[in-house]
C-alpha cells in the first residue's frame, strides 16, 4: 500500500491518479488508506496535508465511478472547510455528501455526515437543528452496532446539552462516550470528551473537577502529538487560571496555545483564543487591549460565518467601550 500510495501521489501531480496502479491493486483499498492518512493529519490540526490526501481520494473515486468514495471524500473536504472557517462551503459539501451516501447505501457514512451537519448547526447557534441531526446520526450508528462512531456523536450530544444548560444529560453522554473510548483504547475520543467535560465543569464553577479533566485531556493530547487538541486544552487551562485571578499565567498559557495552533489550520480556534485573551485583559483592567482582541476575534468569526460568536464579541466591544463589563 505504501508503494501504491506513493504512485497515487506522484500520478496525481501529473493529472492521472490511476494510470500506473495496475489491475492487480485494490483501488478502493488505496482510497480508504489515503483517506485514513488524511484523517490522521486532520485530527492533528494539519489541514493542508489532510486536504491534499482528500482531494486525491476524490479524484480517484470519480475516475473509477466509486460513488461511496466520492461521498467520503466530500465529507472529509467539508470538514477541512469547516475547520478553516469556510462554513458555507462546508455546508454545500456536506449536503452533496449526504445525497451521494444515500445513493450508495452507505449507512455509516450517512450517520457521519448527519453528525457533521449537526456540528455545523451548533456552530451557527441552531441548537434544535443540531440536536435533530445528532439524534439521527446516533440512531444510525446504534443500528449498525458502530460503537466507535457512536462515541463521537455522544461527545457532541454531551457538548450540546451542556451549552443548553442540561448538565445531567450532558454528563450521561460524556460518561457513555468515555466508556466506549476506554474499551477501544481510543485516546483521541477520550481526550476530546475530557475537554468538553472540563468546559461543562467550568461552567458549573467546579474548578477542581475542571482542572482534573483538563489535565487528563492535555496528557492524552500530548501523548498523541495532537497540537490542535493541545491548543484547545490550553485554552481551557487559561480559563481556569483566569477564574482564579492568575492573569499573567493565563496570558502565557494563551500565547502557548496560539503557538500550538496555526490560524490557517483552525480559524475558529484562533478566534476563540483571541476572545479569551480579550477577557483576561479586561479582568486586568486593560480595556483598550481587551477591545482590540475582541474586534479581531469578531472579524474572524464573521468571516467564518460563526454569527453567534461574532455577536457575542460585538456585545463585549460595545460594553467595554461604554464603560461596562
Amino acid at each position: 500500500m505504501r508503494e501504491a500510495r506513493d504512485d497515487a501521489r506522484s500520478l496525481a501531480e501529473r493529472g492521472d491518479p490511476l494510470a500506473a496502479l495496475g489491475d492487480s491493486r485494490d483501488v478502493r483499498l488505496l482510497v480508504s488508506t489515503l483517506r485514513r492518512r488524511g484523517n490522521e493529519h486532520l485530527h492533528r490540526g494539519e489541514t493542508a496535508q489532510a486536504s491534499e490526501l482528500y482531494e486525491l481520494t476524490h479524484s480517484i473515486s470519480r475516475t473509477i465511478c466509486y460513488v461511496g468514495g466520492v461521498a467520503q471524500a466530500l465529507n472529509c473536504l467539508a470538514s477541512v472547510a469547516q475547520r478553516r472557517g469556510q462554513l458555507d462551503e462546508a455546508e454545500r459539501l456536506f449536503q452533496e455528501a449526504a445525497i451521494l451516501a444515500e445513493q450508495a447505501g452507505e449507512r455509516r457514512l450517512t450517520g457521519m455526515v448527519q453528525q457533521n451537519i449537526g456540528i455545523l448547526a451548533s456552530i451557527r447557534g441552531d441548537w434544535d437543528a443540531a440536536l435533530a441531526s445528532y439524534r439521527l446520526s446516533l440512531s444510525a450508528f446504534d443500528t449498525e452496532g458502530d460503537a466507535e462512531a457512536a462515541s463521537w456523536v455522544l461527545n457532541n450530544l454531551g457538548k450540546l446539552h451542556g451549552e443548553r444548560g442540561e448538565t445531567a444529560l450532558a454528563e450521561q453522554c460524556f460518561t457513555r462516550a468515555i466508556a466506549i473510548a476506554q474499551g477501544r483504547g481510543d485516546l483521541l475520543v477520550q481526550s476530546v470528551v475530557e475537554q468538553n467535560r472540563a468546559e461543562l465543569l467550568l461552567l458549573q464553577r467546579d474548578l477542581e473537577g475542571a482542572e482534573s479533566s483538563c489535565a487528563r485531556a492535555l496528557e492524552l493530547a500530548s501523548r498523541r502529538g495532537d497540537r490542535l487538541r493541545v491548543a484547545e486544552t490550553l485554552k481551557l487551562r487559561a480559563k481556569l487560571e483566569r477564574e482564579r485571578g492568575a492573569y499573567d499565567a493565563a496570558i502565557r498559557t494563551l500565547e502557548e496555545a496560539r503557538r500550538a495552533n496555526d490560524p490557517t489550520e483552525d480559524a475558529l480556534l484562533a478566534a476563540e483564543l483571541l476572545c479569551e485573551m480579550g477577557e483576561v485583559w479586561r479582568r486586568r483592567g486593560e480595556r483598550v487591549m481587551a477591545g482590540a482582541m475582541w474586534r479581531e476575534a469578531m472579524t474572524a468569526f464573521e468571516r467564518a460565518g460563526a454569527y453567534p460568536a461574532a455577536a457575542d464579541a460585538s456585545l463585549k466591544i460595545r460594553a467595554v467601550a461604554g464603560g461596562g463589563l
